[in-house]
């Protein structure tokens, strides 16, 4: 598992932008591509602790996202968090089984709508992995992307994950996005 993410990771960092340069020699205006790497905390709420009670968790996450610009307003992207720590939660069955999460995984195929100069407002189905179980979910976020250079935005978002048979989840996150 870590090193299909860490085969991943250099592959976007490394290969992804040799792609970009050949693009820039044939058309330099317009870069429709961009690849965001984000450092996020996960807020989940329904937890369970040892004893079995509820409790509050703020899991350490990362997201790596892809986005195509369809126009200046219009995006679709695959979005994927990535929590690297192992926490229990209950589902939402009549049993209310409490379920093991490891490291869970979430990809969702995203749109985002760009409301005004920096700010896009994000709509997604998905689903979240783990070893034990998984469930599909609703992803709904807002995105603040400010460029700080050519090809670079420094980007923060907000994201709420609605899962359709367990918890719920929230994230925070900041990072960088390489536009090509």
């Amino acid at each position: 598992m870590k090193k299909t993410v860490f085969n991943f990771l250099l592959f976007v960092f490394i290969y992804i932008p040799n792609i970009s340069k050949a693009q820039e020699n044939t058309n330099s205006e317009e870069k429709h591509h961009s690849i965001q790497f984000l450092l996020a905390h996960t807020q989940i709420q329904e937890a369970l602790n040892e004893n079995g009670e509820k409790t509050w968790i703020s899991a350490p996450s990362f997201e790596l996202n892809y986005n195509y610009e369809i126009n200046d307003k219009w995006a679709i992207g695959l979005h994927t968090d990535i929590v690297i720590e192992d926490f229990t939660v209950e589902t939402f069955s009549e049993e209310n089984n409490m379920v093991e999460r490891s490291s869970p995984i979430a990809p969702a195929i995203v749109g985002s709508y760009k409301f005004c100069k920096n700010f896009s407002a994000l709509l997604g189905l998905g689903g979240e992995f783990s070893k034990e179980e998984n469930f599909a979910l609703l992803r709904l976020g807002i995105e603040y992307g400010y460029p700080f250079h050519e090809n670079w935005e420094l980007v923060s978002n907000i994201t709420n994950d609605i899962k359709f048979s367990a918890y719920n989840s929230f994230s925070l996150g900041i990072g960088i996005a390489r536009k090509f």
